[in-house]
């Protein structure tokens, strides 16, 4: 045991972050008989979590064999864009709010429930903000009375 540590060590391994089940080794024994251990375990070294990002580990529960099979799961870790998006009430006022919003909200999309909710604002988003930079909105039409006032 002190060899592979020492391997482990040397190679620079770090155990991913994980969830799922704790021991991933069993003897398929329940009572007195039953022993369950973490025997299997994900690592990945420097060049793994610099390309591969916010990557985890997820134990399984066991099937055929007496050991829990794992799946990685891969996040690239997507750069800073910026800040984020912000709701401004005034838009509500404009028109075809609505209108744009159901538009966007019928659209299917092939994912799980909170990737498609994910896509649909975020679609949503590059409209919303098109209220706000249109010369009739109403923020263009408040500036241009503060600057006639200040005259």
């Amino acid at each position: 045991m002190k060899d592979f540590n020492n391997t482990i060590i040397k190679s620079e391994l770090e155990y991913l972050s994980c969830s799922g089940f704790q021991f991933t080794c069993s003897n398929m024994r329940t009572g007195v008989g039953a022993v369950s251990k973490k025997l299997d375990s994900a690592l990945g070294n420097w060049h793994w979590f610099t390309t591969l990002g916010d990557s985890f580990a997820v134990y399984h529960p066991p099937c055929i064999s007496d050991h829990s099979p794992i799946s990685i799961n891969m996040r690239i870790k997507l750069p800073f864009r910026g800040r984020p998006f912000k709701f401004l009430n005034l838009w509500t006022e404009n028109e075809n709010f609505l209108k744009v919003v159901r538009q966007e909200w019928v659209k299917t999309y092939q994912a799980t429930l909170l990737m498609v909710i994910h896509l649909k604002l975020k679609s949503l988003k590059g409209l919303l903000k098109a209220f706000g930079t249109q010369p009739d909105s109403k923020a263009k039409e408040l500036r241009l009375q503060q600057h006639t006032f200040q005259r």
